[in-house]
């Protein structure tokens, strides 16, 4: 953190360390993000890599999208969910040669591995936390693409968006997956995958504790902006995507957090996929609530005291549903926020309140 503390940043607590919130400027950080290309250090989120003859059939067995097909270079978003089809995190899986490397929030690192741990001892299975070596950084905006391919000399256009995979049960469906592959930044080597993020174009960038500096250095100098979480989530609010640890937990059911895509319904046995399975087939993925996009009135635009997590949502009196995210928007000063509410509610609409304040379901956003 020394290397932000020179950049101005301020620091908050997240998961077991300290993220950088901010460096002063939320409202530019923000505007990198979404027309141009802001650098973020994610290395609070957990990071794994996982070995051993066993990886594949021990992880395909827990986690509820495809493993088995993966190849080197591509990669997928996927659930640990308990046997009821509750969410304990989300993870992303990158296949390398002889591992997998996997990220998820900072509130759900300690889970994982909680998981993992006891496959050690299971077979020949491996797990290492790269926290102690790699940090994380993440670059996203739309002019993400143009500096990865001008600092690298990668064709990002020749790598792979898709495999095709067998169902059970006979035929073949498309698997979106994210592509990645060792490049060098000035003199580091760095994994890059490319994983959008909350609707921008973005890439993960894994390198050495040592190198993460230079490999920041390149990237400000080729015209991407230092951004903190607190941007980052504006952003995630906006878009309408919930964060484990925030908006979903071991409470939730994958459906009602809006987590499909990170689910197959069609690559067999995993651990909670009966109950998964069942909305989805027998109940069209209609479950009694749903992560919803909301926004909330404000009379100034300059009131500071929001609306915290837990609040009620009220119509005609009666609490229809629960705040889990809110935020003022740093440029437009709207409050938005994200929220369950009953399924009922979402298929007719009526007049909404939280704390006193005239609520509104955004359209169009992700959830």
């Amino acid at each position: 953190m020394t290397h932000h503390a020179t950049l101005g940043a301020v620091l908050r607590p997240e998961g077991d360390g300290s993220v950088p919130a901010h460096y002063g400027r939320l409202a530019a950080e923000y505007t990198a993000l979404v027309k141009h290309a802001g650098i973020v250090d994610l290395s609070a989120r957990g990071c794994f890599a996982v070995g051993g003859r066993d990886r594949t059939t021990f992880i395909n067995g827990w986690v509820s999208q495809h493993v088995k097909p993966l190849v080197p270079g591509t990669g997928v978003t996927a659930l640990f969910l308990t046997p009821q089809g509750r969410v304990i995190a989300d993870v992303t899986l990158d296949c390398l040669p002889d591992e997998f490397w996997l990220t998820t929030e900072p509130a759900a690192a300690a889970i994982v591995h909680k998981k993992l741990s006891p496959l050690v001892r299971a077979g020949d299975f491996r797990l290492t936390d790269l926290r102690a070596t790699h940090a994380l950084l993440g670059l996203v905006g739309p002019a993400a693409p143009a500096l990865i391919e001008s600092l690298t000399g990668a064709p990002l256009a020749t790598w792979r968006t898709s495999l095709m995979v067998e169902k059970v049960g006979g035929g073949t469906e498309s698997l979106p997956v994210f592509a990645h592959e060792r490049l060098s930044i000035g003199n580091a080597g760095v994994l890059v995958v490319q994983r959008p993020r909350y609707g921008q174009p973005a890439f993960d960038l894994f390198v050495l504790h040592e190198a993460a500096v230079e490999v920041w250095t390149h990237l400000t100098g080729a015209g991407a902006t230092p951004v903190g979480w607190d941007a980052l989530e504006v952003c995630r609010i906006e878009h309408g995507t919930g964060r484990f640890g925030q908006d979903f937990d071991d409470t939730t059911l994958a459906p009602e957090a809006g987590l499909g895509h990170a689910i197959s319904y069609t690559k067999g046995c995993y651990v909670g996929q009966e109950t998964v399975a069942k909305i989805h087939w027998r109940g069209h993925d209609q479950t009694a609530r749903r992560l919803t996009p909301l926004r909330i009135a404000s009379d100034t635009g300059t009131d500071t005291a929001l609306p915290g997590k837990g609040t009620p949502i009220l119509a005609d009196g009666k609490e229809v549903g629960q705040l889990t995210s809110v935020v003022r928007h740093p440029v437009t000063q709207e409050v938005l926020a994200l929220g369950y509410l009953r399924s009922a509610v979402l298929a007719q609409p009526t007049a909404l309140v939280a704390d006193g304040r005239p609520v509104h379901i955004r359209e169009g956003a992700a959830a």
